[in-house]
């Protein structure tokens, strides 16, 4: 019996331990659970918190690259992106003392940035995220989160924060001009009457034939509102007078003063060409045989009489009497060895007087054949003599669209420059070939000073975009780029290429011409750049910039109307381009 109350004992024993045991085990996985689930809380706010902490920090950092307070843009764009990501139904607040501002250090031999804090040079910040949005304005209020059952240890809420540093990535730019001839059309005769309200500045051109260099920038104007409008520019010969303004719409060559009609095979009758030859002291023989064209069959006949009614050449009819008796066979044609022509200007290298005498008469526009003088002079030498080596200041004339494109890339010069953003830059040309400039610098006035002294056909004439693409490749994928940067190609053009891969020429918009195009915009973007497009000019093609700048990732701009609009447009469009900083995260 002792033994039976004895083993009864033992067993309510064992039930009271089991019982305690449960209970003590109920506890611990009670507490368990709820420190998994409040564990789950915790990290997935701080993830959201996280995610808010690198929106704003980038959206912020992208700021630094503008102009004005960047600063106070920088903390709205913070805040802003700060609270679209809300932190477990939260939305967070950036207060100004959320955000660090400095400097990105990059590490030439680990390419990873470092951050700086404070300095004059803001290209880096740190964000804070540690606030939500309050119910009473200017009120700060932790971002905390409330626990659903730590509280059963005491602890009722927990304190989130995150912070994030990004930067603004230092760029390596290929900027890629087009120096075609087609890079002087706004300025030629070809467009003087156009439908999209531009107008041609010949007269500008002519004016700075002999200086001074247009002003930086240059702003276009009518005729009478330009910086040259007091200005009488260079005269050669008889060609004194400009004469009639090329006003659009009205303005007529037939009845210009400034152009004097000298049809080859016909004789003369500008009553202007009467009194210079006679103020000359040629004879009435002598007149009669220079306005006459009853020997022009013969090609220097005419070329030779034609420069004398211009005042180019002075005729040695070796003849008693006559105005230059001296040298002359005495007879009343005009021979080669009978002329003497004035000294061309010191800028003409690659031409003669009779160059331009036969070029006006086959004038590619039907109203400018023939007829000669000041206009159609400066018209040759941007259509028909534009290299360099043929007419070595036109560079210094406001040839347009290029000297707006060359006062734009001024700007972004600039731009980058008052950034101080460890950024480098090159410049690449292209016409027949495409030519690389000037390495990636960090002296960046070099590029603007570089492409100043460049000129509309400067090496040759026709439109090779693949070529330009293909020196920006190549600086870009030298050893002066650098990994961590960022890389660029601004192309400005108007689209319209005419070489292929082979430098053959072919014609504006040749299938194979615009397929090289693209073909090197695709290998650009292999190589992990992005090309942002500038059109402009008189016949651009847009839909071959806008999709080279869709293969490249990046986006066409386009600068039309008059002179002074465009001017002012492609100024704004360099300006936003060398404020496209890209940003990154760090640390």
């Amino acid at each position: 019996m002792n033994a039976r109350r004895l083993l009864m004992r033992r067993d309510h024993r064992r039930r009271a331990a089991a019982v305690v045991q449960v209970a003590v085990t109920a506890t611990l996985t009670l507490g368990m659970a709820a420190l998994a689930v409040d564990v789950g809380i915790l990290y997935t706010a701080q993830s959201q918190i996280q995610v808010s902490a690198d929106a704003a920090a980038l959206a912020a950092a992208a700021e630094l690259g503008g102009t004005g307070n960047v600063e106070a843009a920088a903390l709205a764009a913070a805040d802003q992106y700060a609270g679209a990501n809300k932190v477990w139904g939260m939305t967070p607040k950036v207060w100004p003392e959320d955000i660090e501002f400095g400097r990105a250090l990059l590490d030439s031999g680990t390419g990873k940035f470092d951050f700086d804090p404070g300095g004059d040079r803001l290209d880096a910040l740190r964000v804070t995220v540690r606030h939500q949005t309050p119910t009473i304005p200017n009120k700060r209020v932790t971002l905390t989160l409330p626990l659903a059952f730590a509280n059963i240890f005491g602890i009722a809420d927990s304190t989130l924060r995150a912070r994030a540093t990004a930067v603004l990535v230092p760029r390596d730019i290929a900027v890629v001009i087009d120096l075609s001839n087609s890079m002087c059309w706004d300025s030629q005769l070809r467009f003087w009457s156009r439908s999209d309200g531009g107008y041609s500045n010949l007269r500008d051109i002519w004016c700075a034939l002999d200086g001074p260099e247009p002003a930086r920038p240059y702003i276009p104007g009518s005729p009478l509102e330009s910086e040259y409008a007091s200005d009488t520019g260079p005269t050669f010969g008889w060609m004194t007078d400009w004469g009639h303004q090329l006003i659009p719409g009205s303005y007529s060559a037939s009845s210009d003063p400034g152009l004097w009609y000298i049809k080859k095979s016909s004789t003369t009758s500008v009553t202007a060409i009467n009194t210079k030859l006679s103020a000359e002291k040629y004879t009435s023989a002598e007149q009669t045989a220079i306005k006459s064209g009853s020997r022009d069959g013969t090609a220097s006949h005419w070329r030779n009489r034609c420069g004398v009614m211009l005042g180019l050449a002075k005729w040695k009819r070796g003849k008693t009497g006559a105005a230059y008796p001296g040298g002359g066979n005495g007879d009343d044609v005009l021979d080669n060895s009978e002329m003497v022509w004035i000294a061309k200007p010191s800028w003409a290298k690659d031409w003669g007087w009779t160059d331009f005498i036969d070029w006006v008469q086959s004038h590619y526009l039907s109203a400018f054949k023939y007829r000669y003088g000041l206009k159609t002079f400066t018209d040759f030498l941007m259509e028909n003599q534009p290299e360099k080596f043929s007419t070595d200041n036109l560079w210094q004339t406001p040839e347009q669209p290029l000297r707006a494109i060359k006062d734009s890339v001024q700007t972004m010069i600039d731009t980058v420059s008052a950034q101080e953003g460890l950024d480098q830059i090159s410049l690449e040309i292209f016409a027949t070939t495409g030519r690389h400039e000037l390495d990636l610098t960090d002296v960046y006035q070099d590029i603007a000073d570089r492409l100043y002294v460049r000129q509309s056909g400067h090496y040759d004439r026709t439109t090779n975009i693949g070529g330009g693409l293909a020196r920006a490749i190549d600086e870009l994928g030298s050893s002066r780029a650098r990994d961590a940067a960022v890389k660029f190609i601004v192309l400005m053009s108007d689209g319209v290429p005419n070489v292929d891969g082979n430098g053959n020429y072919l014609y504006d918009g040749a299938p194979a011409a615009v397929n090289y195009a693209y073909s090197k915009a695709q290998e650009a973007a292999d190589a992990g750049a992005y090309i942002f497009c500038v059109s402009v000019g008189v016949g651009v093609d847009r839909t071959v910039m806008q999709n080279i700048a869709e293969i490249g990732n990046g986006q066409e701009f386009y600068a039309t109307g008059t002179p002074a609009e465009y001017s002012a447009q492609l100024e704004q469009i360099f300006k936003d381009l060398g404020g496209k900083r890209p940003v990154r995260l760090i640390n």
